[in-house]
């Protein structure tokens, strides 16, 4: 199978189960008698073990060779983690499941990173149109899962996600032709510490940390406050939707429409949306309003992911991708976020919606701050 229909193919199963898990799984802790601290640590928490699986799967999966049989045993144990979720009561115990599933399933995500990354360089692979595959199951998932919520319960949410994981264990086991191959060594030091001792990728992490992070409270708490304020599960699941309809047309375009603009001024531009997003999201809950600032997504995540990918596609050497996606997965979507999540989940506990005002300052410094490019050899263009 070609890159671009097996890559598709495997966004589309990881992120169908994500269009359950994200908007839907702190409704799933509710139904469990959690309190909303209780989840903001939950899903903090599960976050936060994302750094620590990522860096050790994704330190011992640093060749392209190995990206594919490492999704393919990841997919498999992720299965089995999630299926557990149904002999489990107490917080206690859900949260020492959340932390074994954290810690595997999402590195699928740096994983497909990678393959891409990889066979951009490799075959010219066009990303924003193998990415948008993943978007549009991510749709999927949540309209579906919405709906079946509404009509019969929340434990339709762990339903759909075991349905999509066995769907993402026979994806892995597809053939790709031709198949990643390792980059030719740059001559550099690779793995994560060099990076970490470049200047110009540190800032590149903070810039990217404020952007992704201050998604947290949207992540965390968006189902639970409509939900208070009158919403229907449904209609949830399509304001998710429609943020990810929005996604998918960024992706759709973004080749053209971002061939002259560079990877600084995209991080602007998804600075410019959250603000914009999270201010409207702090002040109202009228549908129109929602709506808008969902249409936003397209800007907050889309534009600023995009610009993530081709500072590394453009400024690193082909041998340091996989670690620095890595580190772009593990810190400012894992980590950061992390923390940013647990303390959206106190703020949302005494304030509501006014969590969503956090997320709207946490962006301001990426105005002033700017992310210096890298030298790299010729010869790691090409490979």
């Amino acid at each position: 199978m070609r890159p671009f229909a097996w890559l598709s193919l495997f966004l589309v199963a990881i992120y169908f189960v994500y269009g359950a898990y994200i908007p839907f799984w702190s409704l799933w802790l509710a139904s469990r008698d959690l309190s909303a601290d209780q989840i903001g640590l939950l899903i903090g928490v599960g976050l936060a073990i994302r750094f620590a699986g990522q860096l050790l799967i994704m330190g011992k999966a640093n060749r392209a060779s190995l990206l594919i049989p490492a999704c393919r045993y990841l997919a498999l144990a992720s299965a089995v983690c999630f299926l557990l979720f149904y002999g489990v009561s107490g917080f206690w115990s859900i949260l020492a499941l959340m932390l074994v599933a954290n810690f595997i399933y999402p590195t699928l995500l740096p994983l497909s990173e990678a393959l891409a990354a990889r066979m951009m360089l490799q075959v010219k692979l066009d990303y924003g149109r193998v990415r948008l595959w993943g978007s549009a199951a991510f749709i999927l998932g949540s309209m579906l899962v919405g709906a079946l919520v509404k009509q019969s319960g929340a434990d339709w949410v762990l339903h759909t996600m075991i349905i999509g994981l066995l769907a993402l264990i026979l994806c892995t086991w597809l053939p790709m032709s031709p198949a990643p191959q390792d980059a030719i060594s740059s001559g550099q030091k690779t793995g994560f510490l060099p990076l970490l001792r470049q200047k110009p990728f540190l800032m590149f992490l903070l810039v990217v940390s404020l952007l992704q992070g201050s998604h947290a409270a949207y992540y965390g708490f968006s189902a639970l406050h409509w939900k208070a304020h009158g919403y229907a599960e449904n209609v949830i699941g399509y304001l998710w939707a429609a943020g990810v309809v929005a996604e998918i047309l960024m992706f759709a375009i973004s080749k053209r429409l971002f061939s002259r603009i560079g990877y600084q001024q995209m991080f602007l531009i998804g600075a410019v949306g959250c603000v914009i997003r999270w201010t409207i999201l702090a002040s109202t809950t009228a549908l129109p309003w929602l709506v808008i600032a969902q249409l936003l997504h397209a800007v907050t995540f889309c534009v600023s992911h995009l610009a993530a990918v081709r500072y590394m596609t453009q400024q690193m050497p082909s041998d340091q991708l996989i670690p620095a996606q890595t580190l772009y997965a593990a810190l400012p979507t894992g980590m950061f976020t992390a923390v940013l999540t647990m303390l959206s989940g106190v703020a949302y506990q005494h304030s509501g919606g006014m969590a969503f005002w956090g997320m709207a300052v946490l962006v301001l410094p990426v105005f002033v701050l700017r992310v210096p490019g890298q030298k790299k050899p010729l010869s790691t263009h090409v490979s």
